[in-house]
């Protein structure tokens, strides 16, 4: 979008300006990472109830659909190597907060139809409208494949420990995209694995109705750090 764009332009200046003493890293990059995230966020939010016989993953579902708040850290990673990693934060009316790193935190307000973003490093914020999720066509298909997953979900025959819980392992298949998620015997989610196209691999550590600060969401500027200007 235009927006984005001025967006990304804008940053770029600001860094520039600065000349900071590290390699140059295109903040764009980070912000389609962010988006990503968001998208995400959302994906696992409306995964629908899969026609499964299995009662145990229904309830694996029910508690990704009805929370009042949900943390899950992600990391993706291509040919064994990883590429990023991010904490991604999400509230039941929406709210999200994504940060990558020490680097960047992307903050998602659709109530008040507000993004800011956070360049740390650099002390740095940028205001910006939110226009709402990714278009098609933007390397995000795989997740809209995720979302409308009809299959049926496979118990798979382990169990393991997962951050002290014992969980049982399900397997979903889709066109472009491999799903293997772990869940307490209530169906309460720890883990999920997801396979991309390509030797892309993302993994996922879910926490639910953690007790958030509410300045995780704020879109105010934090103290400290300048305005960026998205129309420079």
């Amino acid at each position: 979008a235009a927006a984005q764009a001025r967006l990304e332009a804008a940053i770029d200046r600001r860094l520039e300006a600065r000349a900071v003493r590290r390699p140059a890293r295109r903040v764009g990059g980070w912000l389609a990472a962010a988006t990503s995230a968001a998208a995400v966020a959302l994906v696992v939010l409306m995964l629908p109830l899969t026609p499964t016989p299995a009662i145990a993953f229904s309830q694996i579902q029910a508690h990704f659909r009805d929370f009042r708040t949900l943390r899950f850290d992600m990391t993706q990673s291509a040919t064994g190597q990883e590429t990023f990693a991010m904490r991604v934060s999400v509230t039941r009316d929406g709210k999200v907060r994504t940060d990558i790193g020490e680097d960047m935190s992307v903050v998602v307000n659709p109530v008040e139809r507000r993004m800011l973003t956070i360049v740390h490093r650099e002390r740095i914020a940028v205001e910006a409208p939110f226009e709402g999720a990714p278009e098609a066509g933007d390397g995000l298909e795989w997740l809209q494949e995720v979302r409308d997953f009809q299959g049926i979900a496979t118990r798979l025959p382990d169990s393991r420990v997962i951050d002290g819980r014992l969980a049982y392992g399900w397997q979903l298949l889709a066109a472009t995209v491999e799903l293997e998620l772990w869940a307490t015997e209530d169906g309460l989610p720890l883990q999920m694995k997801m396979k991309g196209a390509g030797d892309v691999r993302f993994d996922f550590r879910f926490e639910f109705d953690v007790a958030f600060a509410p300045e995780v969401f704020s879109t105010a500027i934090p103290a400290g750090y300048s305005r960026g200007n998205a129309e420079d």
